[in-house]
């Protein structure tokens, strides 16, 4: 018999109370998992000492995310480079000076075309069109059929599909229009997919970490795509423009490749995954089940709503920075292209910096006992959308400070990271079962900003580029993200919802009948 300190091996993966048994992470007061006599503990010393399956599986979704975002992101880069310059008020109160060192477009002799800011708006909400009608569907088909071949296809076609983007512009906007719709409708089952794999892989006490960390790769592809697709339309390299699409399409069809050999739906697929870890894994969460969706419960669900609410009007600011920056640095700060892109990865570095120690944060608060499940998650939310708001507010009050105006995007959008740890965490705390279905819904109506958003900016800077236009787009932005964060601060409760676990009782009943 082993020892009783070889019983009590405390790990980040498997911890143990004085009881022995482990901590909960989806209720504060009921146990998870019993404890498990490891036969051989040499054994298990050495697994420790390898990279865990689940990490593998997390970084292949990073990287599917990195993609993701590239074939989402370029086009807000690219459009500036792509279409002729639309004029700016020239009172020095409305419009910050030119620099003759940094001027607001980077001329080529590449194929440009005389958009203007409504129809830009429209070309780069059209992906939303598409991702919002797919969100949904995604979840439910990653339930039934897993999500490597669900997120690993959405990838693999919107990466074609982006390929084929130059040539649908030059030969009519709206052929464009439907290229980016197309994009859209492949990557909205993306997201909801991966929840699903979350359920799978994930113990309660590492869902602060492995999810947020893998997510983290939506902002490394906004850092890696805006500089180098600058570079990439300032260029001669395939006709200028063109190739951004080109590049970024073909990384993502390489990524697929890897993908295919790397990931599994779950521990029990997984042929290189270590027995232990495949054992306290399947021990520790669900075992996967074709589960018969509970919508009344799921609609009357107070908590899920203020999921949902929160998760779209952090969305909205979200989606005004990630499309419309580009053209903000462009026409009102007047960066160059090359330098257009630069600027606007910097924001994307702090949060993914926030996003990884905010995580590791709530993980410990809560692996301590220091905070409820409820208390960590609106703490998360409440700093996250406060704090961007007010930053958000801020930078109509710079003026034309480049460094002012820089510090307080970068701050805006580095606190939107704690909602990572925050509201958009908080599926997996009130319903691990049906993860892929609330997520769906949830990223199906945190979609609507993505469409609303552009043509906001749009509409409010048509034949009106100037510092007060964009202060009043900052505004909005910012009281949009404040109610979301009111509402989930009231309405929200981290205890698992009865539901739950009901409906996956009464499968399992059924099942035995």
């Amino acid at each position: 018999m082993h020892s009783e300190q070889n019983k009590r091996i405390s790990t980040s993966a498997l911890l143990y109370d004085d009881n022995e048994k482990v901590l909960d992470g989806i209720s504060d007061a009921q146990p998870l998992l019993p404890y498990t006599d490891f036969d051989d503990i040499s054994k298990h010393q050495l697994w420790y000492r390898q990279m865990l399956a689940r990490h593998v599986v997390g970084i292949w979704v990073f990287l599917g995310f990195v993609c993701l975002y590239m074939l989402r992101v370029n086009l807000s880069v690219a459009i500036v480079a792509m279409t002729i310059p639309q004029s700016v008020k020239n009172e020095s109160v409305e419009a910050c000076p030119s620099n003759t060192n940094d001027s607001g477009g980077t001329p080529t002799k590449h194929d440009k075309f005389d958009w203007n800011p409504r129809t830009q708006g429209f070309v780069l909400g059209s992906f939303f069109y598409g991702y919002t009608l797919s969100q949904f569907i995604g979840g439910v088909l990653a339930e039934r059929y897993g999500t490597k071949w669900i997120f690993g296809c959405s990838l693999l076609v919107a990466g074609i599909l982006t390929l084929l983007t130059p040539i649908a512009a030059k030969t009519h906007v709206g052929y464009l229009i439907v290229i980016r719709i197309l994009i859209g409708v492949f990557e909205g089952p993306a997201f909801p997919s991966v929840g699903v794999l979350w359920g799978q892989w994930v113990p309660p006490l590492e869902r602060s970490i492995i999810p947020p960390i893998a997510h983290a790769g939506k902002e490394v592809g906004v850092i890696i795509t805006t500089p180098l697709a600058g570079i990439l339309c300032a260029s001669s390299f395939m006709g200028g423009w063109p190739s951004s699409f080109y590049v970024f399409g073909i990384i993502t069809c390489v990524w697929f490749v890897f993908w295919c050999f790397f990931a599994y739906n779950n521990p029990s697929e997984h042929p290189r995954c270590a027995e232990i870890e495949r054992t306290h894994l399947l021990a520790t969460l669900p075992k996967p089940k074709k589960l018969k969706t509970p919508w009344m419960s799921i609609a009357r669900s107070v908590p899920f709503w203020s999921i949902a609410i929160a998760s779209t009007c952090i969305q909205f600011i979200y989606y005004v920075l990630l499309t419309s920056l580009p053209t903000y640095f462009a026409t009102i700060l007047k960066f160059n292209l090359q330098n257009n892109g630069f600027m606007f990865a910097i924001p994307y570095i702090f949060i993914m910096i926030v996003i990884v120690i905010s995580g590791q944060v709530a993980d410990r608060v809560r692996h301590r006992k220091m905070m409820s499940t409820t208390t960590v998650r609106k703490v998360q939310t409440i700093i996250g959308g406060v704090g961007s708001s007010l930053f958000l507010v801020l930078i109509g009050y710079v003026g034309c400070s480049k460094v002012g105006a820089m510090s307080c995007i970068t701050l805006a959008v580095a606190f939107i990271g704690f909602h990572s740890s925050g509201c958009q965490i908080s599926h997996l705390d009130i319903a691990s079962n049906y993860a892929g279905t609330l997520v769906g819904i949830t990223n199906t109506l945190a979609a609507l900003p993505g469409i609303v958003a552009p043509y906001v900016v749009g509409a409010i800077t048509n034949n009106n580029q100037t510092i007060h236009a964009w202060k009043l787009i900052f505004n909005l932005s910012a009281g949009v993200g404040l109610f979301g964060c009111i509402v989930y601060c009231i309405f929200f409760d981290g205890e698992e919802q009865s539901w739950n676990q009901s409906g996956f009782e009464e499968n399992i009943q059924t099942e035995k009948e």
